[in-house]
């Protein structure tokens, strides 16, 4: 499943009727602050472009609103979920305009399969040389 984070349930109620506009169902679920949007993970490559597009539309609402919320005049946090050898689930703050500049010429799923493949790499050292790995 795909998860799409939220702190306020208004951007997360527009994501979710946008999604299910594109014939997508959704699963909600919540842990603690963080408001939980998941998808299938076996989506189509242009439908998954859109809801990706969907979300990063999104952003701009949730940033004003916690930013109100917070009593600020901007509020920019952004993370990667990283998915551990055990299971669980973390996530990696990232600072926005680095994320946004990722996800202009790489796919989520292709930013995903870049973040595993680090997070591999540091649970399971490979010492030896690229050339020599399978």
């Amino acid at each position: 499943m795909l998860e799409y984070v939220f702190f306020d349930p208004r951007p997360r109620d527009l994501f979710i009727a946008q999604v299910n506009e594109l014939g997508v169902a959704t699963l909600l679920k919540e842990k603690g602050d963080e408001l939980l949007v998941l998808l299938p993970d076996d989506l189509d490559e242009v439908t998954n472009d859109r809801i990706e597009a969907l979300f990063m539309a999104t952003l701009d609402m949730s940033e004003a609103l916690m930013a109100e919320a917070e009593g600020v005049k901007s509020f920019n946090a952004t993370g990667v979920e990283v998915k551990l050898a055990n299971g669980d689930s973390v996530m990696a703050s990232v600072d926005a305009k680095i994320l946004a500049k990722l996800l202009s010429v790489l796919s989520f799923d292709e930013l995903a399969s870049f973040v595993d493949s680090i997070t591999r790499a540091v649970e399971e050292p490979d010492y030896r040389p690229i050339c020599k790995r399978d």
